[in-house]
């Protein structure tokens, strides 16, 4: 039986850890409200925003300008 260790397990934090793409802030799924662009996030990689640039942004994209969703709703 293997097991995994490290940044290679999947309670290791790097699995849920986004940065929001305007501040550079570390947001952790779950604990943290992530905001996605669907449409960006297809093209882009992962387009993630924290609440604050939520607010600023008025809840759109700054790139397609559609709406923005929470990652776990």
């Amino acid at each position: 039986m293997v097991s995994l260790m490290g940044t290679n397990a999947g309670g290791h934090l790097g699995w849920v850890t986004k940065r929001c793409r305007i501040c550079n802030r570390k947001l952790i799924v779950g604990k943290d409200v992530v905001y996605i662009c669907p449409r960006c996030s297809r093209t882009r990689g992962d387009v993630c925003f924290c609440p604050g640039d939520y607010k600023v942004l008025h809840g759109r994209c700054p790139y397609c300008g559609s709406e923005l969703t929470p990652v776990l709703s």
